[in-house]
């Protein structure tokens, strides 16, 4: 399993740019929300297949540029 960390912004961003019903969407509103809102923005845990990381990751450099490099990092440490 991939695990890709996201801010609030990247993930809105995300959800907005896939089709409602995909796996994708299905993925992205299974979110976990970590950390506190008090020192920084939330962050958000999304956890998926390789193969569904991989299509996020299309979407994202697509139209979340700034979620891009977190999928990458993610999928490049699944792999190891």
């Amino acid at each position: 399993m991939v695990e890709v960390v996201l801010s609030e912004g990247q993930l809105a961003c995300l959800k907005a740019a896939v089709t409602v019903g995909s796996e994708e969407s299905a993925v992205l509103g299974r979110g976990v929300r970590i950390g506190s809102q008090l020192f920084s923005s939330e962050k958000f845990v999304i956890k998926c297949t390789r193969e569904i990381a991989m299509r996020l990751l299309t979407v994202a450099e697509r139209f979340c540029s700034d979620a891009a490099p977190g999928f990458r990092g993610a999928i490049q440490q699944e792999k190891q």
